[in-house]
C-alpha cells in the first residue's frame, strides 16, 4: 500500500483533465473506474516515493493540460514524467596532511615518469 499517496494526485490531475474538456474523455460515470485503472497501470510492478515522485506526477499533468488535445493514456503520463533529481555528492573532505601527501605522491611518479622508468 506504499503507493497510495498517488491517488490523490491522479484525483487532482485528473480534474485539471477534465475540466478542459479533452477529446475522448471518459464519461462521468466513468471517471472513478478509469481513474482506477490508471492507478492499476502507473503502479503496476512499481514503488514511487512520495518525497522523490509526487512534484514529477504534478508536473507531468500539468504538461499534459497544456499540449494535449485528446484525453491522454497512463502511457503519456508516464513519458510526461520529468527525471528525479538527484542529490549532488558534497565536496571531498581531503585533510591538508592527504593533501601533502597526494602532492608528494604525484611529484614521485613525474620523476619516474621524466626518467623514463616507466617507458616501454
Amino acid at each position: 500500500m506504499g503507493n497510495e499517496w498517488i491517488k490523490p494526485i491522479l484525483g487532482k490531475g485528473f480534474a485539471i483533465l477534465l475540466t478542459l474538456r479533452l477529446k475522448n474523455s471518459p464519461a462521468e460515470d466513468m471517471v472513478k473506474p478509469t481513474l482506477e485503472a490508471w492507478f492499476q497501470v502507473i503502479t503496476f510492478k512499481r514503488i514511487w516515493e512520495q518525497s522523490l515522485d509526487q512534484w514529477r506526477f504534478e508536473e507531468a499533468f500539468m504538461y499534459l493540460a497544456q499540449t494535449c488535445e485528446w484525453f491522454p493514456a497512463p502511457k503519456h503520463l508516464l513519458e510526461a514524467m520529468p527525471p528525479r533529481r538527484m542529490k549532488a555528492l558534497p565536496e571531498p573532505q581531503i585533510s591538508d596532511e592527504q593533501m601533502a601527501k597526494n602532492s608528494a605522491r604525484l611529484s614521485e611518479l613525474l620523476k619516474q615518469l621524466r626518467r623514463g622508468r616507466y617507458a616501454k
